[in-house]
């Protein structure tokens, strides 16, 4: 015990001593610089936000008969070029050529009594008020029988609603057809547009205003300008997908015809392709309690700052970005939780630490 109380007291005095006679130097931490990996924003195109698609005449229309009978006469064939009011096919139409023929001989003679009824009624009221009500009743009638009749031979002839190309021809001459089924199909090729259908995740962006650029199968490196035209606000219950019409703003010369196949890629009304305005992964979004979302961006001093940006379509696991980031700035993918604005990072990337 006696030795304890010693050497205890050998350690307070050199505690005093010390503190009598030199200065005690504090050892301040140095802040730790954590490592955060980080991606370089680029404007790289990625295949990843095309759609294929088909191009279509805007004005195209199925035509048919509309009543059923024997084809007498095709005039027209496939690849036929068309003018607006021309026949294209007749069926046999002699049945109501005859129904025909025979109305106007009705209403001629009906015509005829109600002429001089009306006239002696004028005249002489020779004849009563009813009586000439009953006839002209009956002329009422002819004439609509008349009508019912020319409608009935106009049924037996097709003629091109508008100036077109024949697309299709469903069926061969002398065949009995039905009402209403497909005889041909006819486009406007001056007039063509594509339809695609895409996901809701695209829908939740903002596609008004959204122009395109095609690339056309049967037209290898070229691409042609799409603009907007209309799209769909309800999914097709069997895809889940919503159609989106663009039409092509230049032909650039070249032959396109409907059913050709397109790859579709979004752009920017500025003819930036909106897959390349930039994409980051999910994770590096950081929503906020207001509903909005921040990246945070490193300087060149490896220090951070809060960045707010707009996001549109989701791509697998990366998420499109429509403002508030440029090409070449560097943002942080991982490790953003601990992060405050002004904090120096280590950055790294694929692996590799990308400290100047």
């Amino acid at each position: 015990m006696k030795l304890l109380a010693v050497a205890v007291g050998l350690s307070v005095a050199s505690v005093s001593l010390v503190g009598c006679g030199q200065e005690v130097v504090s050892s301040v931490a140095e802040p730790i610089v954590r490592p955060a990996l980080i991606e370089v924003v680029s404007s790289t195109r990625s295949d990843s936000l095309s759609f294929n698609g088909v191009v279509r005449a805007a004005e195209r229309a199925d035509l048919s008969f509309r009543i059923g009978g024997r084809l007498t006469e095709l005039l027209v064939s496939e690849g036929d070029r068309v003018r607006k009011g021309q026949l294209l096919a007749r069926l046999d139409e002699r049945d109501a050529a005859t129904a025909l023929a025979s109305s106007k001989i009705e209403l001629k003679n009906t015509e005829a009594e109600y002429l001089r009824a009306k006239a002696i009624y004028d005249k002489s009221k020779a004849i009563s008020k009813s009586q000439l009500d009953e006839i002209t009743t009956r002329y009422g009638l002819a004439k609509n029988r008349r009508d019912e009749a020319q409608r009935q031979l106009d049924y037996t002839r097709i003629t091109a609603p508008f100036d077109g190309i024949i697309g299709r021809r469903f069926v061969d001459n002398f065949v009995q057809v039905q009402a209403n089924n497909p005889v041909f199909t006819l486009h406007n090729i001056d007039n063509l547009e594509v339809v695609i259908h895409i996901p809701d995740s695209v829908m939740l962006s903002n596609v008004s205003g959204t122009e395109a650029k095609a690339e056309i199968s049967a037209i290898p490196n070229h691409l042609f300008d799409l603009s907007l035209k209309t799209f769909a606000t309800q999914a097709d219950p069997i895809s889940q997908t919503y159609p989106v019409v663009l039409g092509f703003s230049d032909l650039q010369g070249y032959r396109v015809l409907p059913g050709m196949t397109v790859k579709v890629i979004p752009v920017e009304s500025g003819g930036h392709y909106q897959n390349s305005t930039f994409t980051l992964p999910i994770v590096a979004i950081v929503p906020d309690n207001q509903g909005k979302q921040f990246v945070w961006v490193v300087s060149a001093d490896n220090t951070v700052s809060k960045r707010y940006v707009e996001v549109g379509a989701l791509s697998r696991d990366r998420i499109v970005i429509t403002a508030n980031l440029t090409t070449g700035e560097q943002v942080v993918v991982a490790g953003t939780a601990s992060l405050e604005d002004g904090m120096e990072i280590r950055p790294m990337s694929n692996g590799h630490n990308e400290d100047k």
